[in-house]
């Protein structure tokens, strides 16, 4: 779960105002004006919210990414119809996960009224190119309209606190709860069928979806989520040493990173939206303990429009049954293809279990901008 603090700051690197675009600079002032610091937090439950007030109008400073025929783009137009507002990040793999059960209901209850409306909202400046938007969407095969919020005006409205934050419309037009967090979805579900029962009261016979708390202890608690770059006025990297933000700076790391952090060697420029590859023989460590490991990547377009990155783990070859979907292998070893600005599955383990994972791209232009991490229950992470 992402979570906003209301400092006025610079960002910070743990999911910050999104670490994806508009301009690199132009995206990372106008993120942090519209959300100031945002801090990364895994909770033990859901924050719910049932206070009513009416529902704001969608802003007009974004983008519809309708697919098929045109969707409403007025809450107004909406009158008579359930409404789920989700707040969501393209690169957040608690929104990603989340998607799976937001399509059961969609699939189940659209026959009744039940709408659902995207709002992206960007963390990284990539996050604000709206082709990566339009893309993630067709990946994730959303069924739905979505908003590409550019300006912040629609997620200022909602006074959304993070991704995913949903929202639940009533009939009338007005907010009748709001759920922060990803998991143990009951509560709103129930929500939805009391709302179509009034006009659907069949809508009861249909079997509510099974959920879990995937943060519960027996789960595994894992490495809280890291950002690279000091998106949030912090950094995970340990081996700074009086090297400042915005500069090229050769790293030679003092030892092996803790639990937590990350390691740079060779020559890198930080930046508030990650941490990128400038030259030759370079490379990242992290040392996490989960069962699951996701990167969030991008490349310098200008440097390279592909990249291969090596992953080295506990010092050695990636262990086949450890890889993730996006690591592929050959002579040389495991590695990704790094090709568009995403999330990438890197470790999908057998185990909850503790590794140090070694990251070398070859070759500079290579963002490295957060890692995110899944427990025992968090394995349904592909919508």
């Amino acid at each position: 779960m992402h979570f906003f603090s209301h400092a006025l700051n610079l960002r910070r690197s743990s999911r910050f105002p999104a670490t994806r675009s508009f301009s690199s600079y132009l995206l990372a002032a106008l993120s942090m004006a519209v959300i100031f610091s945002v801090f990364s937090i895994s909770a033990s439950a859901q924050q719910l919210d049932t206070n009513v007030r009416p529902a704001p109008d969608f802003g007009s400073g974004g983008v519809w990414l309708d697919q098929g025929a045109p969707a409403p783009h007025h809450i107004a137009d909406y009158h008579g119809k359930v409404v789920l507002v989700d707040f969501w990040e393209y690169t957040c793999i608690n929104c990603i996960r989340d998607f799976a059960i937001v399509k059961r209901w969609y699939a189940k209850y659209h026959p009744y009224g039940f709408e659902v409306v995207g709002v992206h909202f960007g963390e990284f400046n990539i996050g604000f190119d709206v082709n990566n938007v339009r893309e993630a969407a067709q990946r994730f095969q959303l069924p739905w309209p979505v908003l590409a919020d550019q300006d912040g005006t629609t997620w200022k409205a909602y006074q959304s606190k993070g991704w995913p934050d949903r929202f639940l419309i009533d009939l009338e037009g007005k907010i009748v709860m709001s759920v922060f967090g990803e998991g143990d979805d009951r509560e709103l579900e129930a929500k939805i069928r009391d709302l179509l029962a009034v006009s659907h009261p069949e809508v009861a016979k249909l079997p509510l979806e099974q959920t879990e708390n995937e943060f519960d202890p027996k789960c595994g608690v894992s490495t809280q989520e890291l950002f690279v770059g000091e998106i949030y006025g912090r950094s995970a990297v340990a081996d700074m040493n009086g090297h400042q933000g915005g500069e090229e700076a050769e790293f030679v790391p003092p030892h092996s990173p803790a639990d937590g952090s990350v390691m740079l060697s060779g020559k890198w420029k930080i930046e508030k939206s990650g941490a990128t590859s400038e030259g030759n023989n370079t490379g990242a460590e992290l040392r996490y303990h989960a069962r699951s490991l996701y990167a969030v990547l991008s490349l310098d377009t200008s440097k390279a429009k592909q990249m291969r990155l090596n992953v080295v783990e506990d010092g050695g070859p990636l262990n086949k049954d450890d890889a993730g979907p996006d690591v592929k292998f050959d002579a040389k070893g495991a590695y990704i293809d790094v090709t568009d600005a995403r999330m990438y599955y890197i470790v999908h383990g057998p185990k909850f279990t503790a590794h140090l994972i070694s990251l070398e791209p070859e070759g500079a232009g290579l963002t490295l901008h957060s890692f995110t991490f899944g427990n025992n229950c968090q394995l349904q992470d592909r919508p």
